[in-house]
């Protein structure tokens, strides 16, 4: 029986868990034990097998190893949903979840590694957190069974990772409260009318980056800041949590989120309310959710294995049918295709604790 485990927390990450992890890229060597060397030697050993000789290989070791850990950001509805999958499929292994916010994850990491005692097979987290954890060499590299079937640009070029379904970021709103004069644009939500009466998650961090950085290239540096000090102006009711917020949205109790998961705006249609959202300009922010391979563990095949899984197709079908937008091309969902996406960039997690301070600096959430 799957144990699922339950934190609660927001999703982005908090200034002050990048902050330990800057402090911890400075001053800190994780040096890998032994056993994550042999993870390694097992995991290329095994991408050099193909079709249905890999598959009975790791389910033959899944089976002595028996058990299988995994850490994720994402919800506890979807993970549960990925591991009972899976369990269908090899129910000789038992799936042991843990379910959190991303930036409780990483600080679990980070002291299970710093202890000796990373305990994680897989992790399926935001680019930026497996970013993080690439440079701790708290990742390792395998060659998924179908990863070829997966765009490059959802994949780490360097086979750290692959993102499994995207976060898209879009305006919200109330069809009752707003209808037709939904806001279209960027600019839309400056107008006198929203004051007062927009929400907004307390730490939309990857939306900001990403909205910043399109915005910089329409109206240089010193515009797009101008652009979200008019923003602050609004008078931004901050609340936390995303799926929340769209809660909220749906009541009425707000017009309009400034910005929201369209996987929310879509479960909550899918159950009847009165919500819709709009593509600002005609693009969509967005930034991958990967899985990969932990340092730790002791379950070297039952960790190849689920990650072939994931990357499966009744993995990805089961996603889309829980709104999720997956990255493998043969499942796809129809309503971004019309709109521009804008990719996350993660060469920015150097320098992501600047964009915070931009934002708070800014905005001034919760004060």
């Amino acid at each position: 029986m799957q144990r699922i485990k339950n934190v609660n927390g927001g999703c982005a990450l908090s200034a002050m868990v990048l902050g330990l992890f800057v402090q911890a890229l400075m001053q800190l060597s994780f040096v890998p034990a032994a056993p994550a060397q042999s993870r390694g030697e097992t995991l290329r050993a095994i991408a050099r097998l193909r079709g249905t000789e890999r598959e009975t290989k790791l389910a033959e070791g899944g089976r002595k190893e028996g058990n299988l850990v995994w850490y994720s950001s994402t919800t506890a509805e979807d993970s549960l949903t990925l591991s009972q999958k899976f369990r269908e499929r090899y129910p000789f292994i038992k799936v042991h979840h843990l379910r959190s916010s991303s930036e409780k994850i990483i600080e679990r990491i980070l002291l299970e590694a710093r202890a000796g005692s990373f305990k994680a097979d897989v992790v399926a987290l935001p680019e930026i957190e497996l970013e993080l954890l690439i440079k701790r060499k708290l990742l390792l590299k395998y060659d998924a069974m179908e990863q070829e079937l997966y765009p490059a640009e959802v994949r780490d070029p360097r086979g750290f990772w692959t993102g499994i379904y995207i976060t898209a970021w879009i305006t919200a709103f109330n069809t009752k409260l707003v209808g037709a004069q939904a806001p279209k644009s960027y600019a839309d939500l400056l107008a006198p009318k929203w004051k007062g009466s927009m929400a907004m998650d307390i730490e939309p961090y990857s939306w900001f980056v990403t909205s910043l950085r399109y915005l910089e290239r329409r109206l240089g540096s010193a515009g797009a800041t101008d652009y979200f000090k008019k923003l602050a102006r609004q008078d931004i009711q901050w609340r936390k949590g995303h799926s929340l917020i769209g809660q909220l949205v749906a009541a009425g109790e707000f017009p309009v989120a400034a910005e929201l998961q369209v996987h929310t705006v879509e479960r909550l249609k899918s159950q009847g309310a009165p919500v819709e959202w709009a593509a600002l300009d005609g693009v969509v922010p967005f930034n991958k959710v990967g899985v990969g391979i932990a340092g730790g563990g002791n379950n070297a095949h039952a960790s190849a294995l689920f990650y072939d899984f994931i990357l499966s197709r009744p993995a990805m079908e089961a996603l889309r049918e829980r709104r999720r937008i997956p990255t493998r091309p043969d499942v796809t969902v129809p309503y971004l295709k019309p709109y521009r996406l804008l990719a996350f960039d993660p060469q920015v997690v150097d320098d992501f604790e600047r964009y915070i301070a931009l934002f708070r600096d800014i905005f001034r959430p919760g004060l």
